[in-house]
């Protein structure tokens, strides 16, 4: 679950190495038995490792001698001389690899791109990449991804940057990588999560990190059981929230919003509008048409402000905001789509504090902090982290890998969505269905992870019933409580695991 830095991964191995005495070549020889069992997985016939000069390389090494004590059929190619070139436990790697008999050569320019074999193994580069590649780096890179076999990653394709996902150039395209202790930050966002395939996580006796050390992690539902879902006999309408959706000028989308809130669990639905609705909304949801939208929402514990608005001014965002402050009792707001606008000030973004859930999509993202589209998506991380320290708010940057970033520094991804969700309307419905959550009590960064899971498994569950290309975000909605009982069936799991 937890997802952690480069820098996070040193220390953790350092305090295994220091604290508890545990040799670096044990731990390394730990990875390369846990690398040689994957290959073993895959029923790899002959097999091409490719090994770096350093900690990665050894763990190639390693796996390349556990192989040949399989009797598999393996060779190395190194980036380098090692008998000249390599040191301390890659050294000591290398040498129990060559006297167990393990084949290998040193790189020549072309050796890779015509390698037979059934799988290549990436032990290039490990977790400290944070520039381009270049030279027989970036040719060997180049190589192994025109070979034809699948490639398996050790702890993360080489070229992808460990604590941010961020692609410099050339990057081993893998089809699985292996992580060592936990699964590497970069692996979990894009663009890395796509070079990086599937990842599977090697217990290899790191040292346990204690929650409160502040990791990334994935949103889970152990981690958000203990804060919903729970309904008492004696409960009414009152007990799980008002939220109060404004309605705009596209005002399908607000509907959307409201049918989101309403099936993710809001004990009352209130649509403020300031001109008659075109048809008639569900029963299930109280209308109040006024001229003031914000005062008609005064006794909502959540507002959703921004699906179908159209155009809107800082003003009318500044309004709203002031009654979410001024109010007696605590209200939390999403802001979505046309409501983002309001964030922009003359002298940059307006600061409005961590009672509010910002959920842009990456162009959005990249209006409001004067960015490319194309850099937030190259820089995801970076860029919601960024937009929450700037407002002060809940950051919920869309897209694969949905980020979770709050203004403490604190991050989650969601692992759950697909290409279902690739639809207009599928935002509004999100928005909704984290306002719903947000009146029913939850903080605005738990509200915005289990809202992003949810949204996401309902969108799945649609897209394997009825195909990605015919779902609608009408769809997504008839599939939010599936989804709830999806994580409910989860959570029960994992708890039967553990007994």
């Amino acid at each position: 679950m937890y997802l952690v830095t480069s820098e996070q991964m040193r220390c953790f191995d350092h305090d295994t190495i220091e604290t508890l005495k545990v040799p670096g070549i044990v731990l390394m020889d730990h990875a390369g038995k846990a690398v040689a069992e994957a290959v073993q997985r895959r029923r790899a016939k002959t097999v091409l490792i490719v090994c770096g000069k350093g900690n990665n390389g050894g763990d190639g090494w390693l796996a390349a001698r556990w192989l040949r004590h399989y009797g598999g059929d393996v060779r190395v190619v190194s980036a380098v001389d090692p008998v000249l070139t390599l040191q301390g436990d890659a050294k000591l790697a290398f040498d129990m690899a060559q006297a167990a008999g393990v084949l290998w050569t040193v790189y020549e320019p072309g050796s890779l791109r015509d390698a037979r074999c059934d799988l290549i193994v990436d032990a290039l580069l490990g977790t400290g990449t944070t520039r381009p590649l270049t030279g027989a780096y970036r040719d060997m890179v180049d190589e192994m991804n025109e070979a034809k076999a699948p490639i398996l990653s050790v702890d993360i394709p080489t070229g992808v940057n460990a604590s941010t996902g961020e692609v410099y150039g050339a990057c081993v395209k893998a089809s699985e990588t292996i992580a060592m202790a936990y699964e590497k930050l970069g692996t979990a966002v894009t663009p890395g999560a796509i070079y990086a395939g599937t990842v599977h996580v090697a217990d290899i006796g790191i040292k346990a990190p204690l929650p409160e050390e502040g990791l990334a992690s994935y949103v889970h539902p152990a981690q958000l059981r203990c804060k919903w879902g729970s309904r008492e006999a004696l409960s009414h309408k009152g007990s799980y929230g008002r939220c109060g959706i404004y309605v705009g000028e596209m005002q399908g989308a607000a509907m959307l919003a409201a049918a989101g809130a309403a099936r993710a669990g809001a004990g009352l639905v209130i649509l403020a509008t300031g001109a008659p609705l075109a048809h008639a909304p569900r029963p299930d949801y109280v209308v109040r048409m006024v001229s003031d939208q914000a005062s008609a929402l005064h006794d909502c514990t959540a507002i959703v402000y921004g699906p179908g608005l159209g155009a809107a001014s800082s003003q009318h965002l500044h309004g709203l905001v002031e009654i979410i402050q001024q109010a007696q009792k605590p209200v939390r707001c999403v802001i979505d789509a046309d409501g983002l606008t309001g964030l922009r000030q003359a002298n940059g973004l307006w600061r409005v504090g961590p009672q509010f859930v910002l959920t842009p999509h990456p162009k959005e993202c990249a209006q409001l902090l004067g960015w490319t589209t194309a850099d937030v998506q190259a820089h995801r991380l970076a860029a919601a982290s960024e937009l929450a320290r700037a407002t002060g708010a809940v950051v919920l940057l869309k897209g694969y890998r949905t980020i979770i970033a709050a203004p403490d520094g604190a991050v989650r991804i969601n692992p759950t969505g697909d290409a279902s969700l690739a639809v207009g309307g599928s935002g509004d419905v999100l928005a909704g269905i984290i306002g719903g959550l947000l009146a029913q009590g939850l903080d605005s960064f738990d509200a915005a992870s289990l809202g992003a899971w949810l949204h996401g498994c309902a969108g799945e569950l649609a897209g394997a019933a009825l195909t990605p290309i015919s779902t609608t975000a009408s769809d997504v909605i008839d599939y939010i409580s599936r989804a709830i009982l999806t994580f409910f069936d989860r959570v029960e799991a994992e708890s039967d695991l553990e007994v």
